[in-house]
């Protein structure tokens, strides 16, 4: 576990106190909170951070087709396509912050080594306000790209 940084973290090992509110701050980045995931484990859950509606409704059904969260992830496109609103900008400024004097996770339902939105975070963050980030399961070079050419 990486100390002081923005690292990613899954319900799985929130629930499973694998990664819990005394290794750093939690929050979910999600559409939805996540069911039977007690809000006592978490200390946010800031819907700002998730993919729009579109780009997630996309990669559901590509999931469903698929049976597959990498291929899905891949064909919708979340490289290319995921962005943040304002509101999400200034949270994730925010966390980024606050990850300098504290570790601070940012939780999805994606296992780690399955792609996900967070990562796209991580790197957003590092990016856009100098966050030190957790290390991430693939290199995600299409949006790294973006985030060069001023996404």
């Amino acid at each position: 576990m990486t100390l002081r940084a923005l690292d990613r973290a899954s319900v799985a090992e929130v629930k499973a106190s694998k990664i819990s509110r005394t290794d750093g701050y939690l929050v979910v980045a999600m559409r939805l909170y996540p069911r039977f995931l007690p809000r006592g484990l978490t200390d946010e859950y800031t819907k700002s951070l998730a993919p729009e509606a579109a780009l997630f409704g996309r990669y559901r059904e590509l999931k469903k087709q698929s049976g597959q969260q990498n291929l899905a992830f891949q064909a919708a496109r979340y490289e290319q396509s995921f962005a943040l609103s304002e509101e999400g900008m200034d949270d994730l400024a925010r966390l980024a912050a606050l990850s300098s004097s504290q570790s601070t996770f940012l939780i999805c339902q994606c296992d780690r080594q399955e792609y996900c939105h967070v990562d796209l975070l991580l790197l957003m963050a590092e990016r856009h306000f100098g966050a030190k980030i957790g290390k991430l399961p693939f290199a995600y070079e299409a949006f790294r790209e973006r985030l060069r050419t001023g996404l």
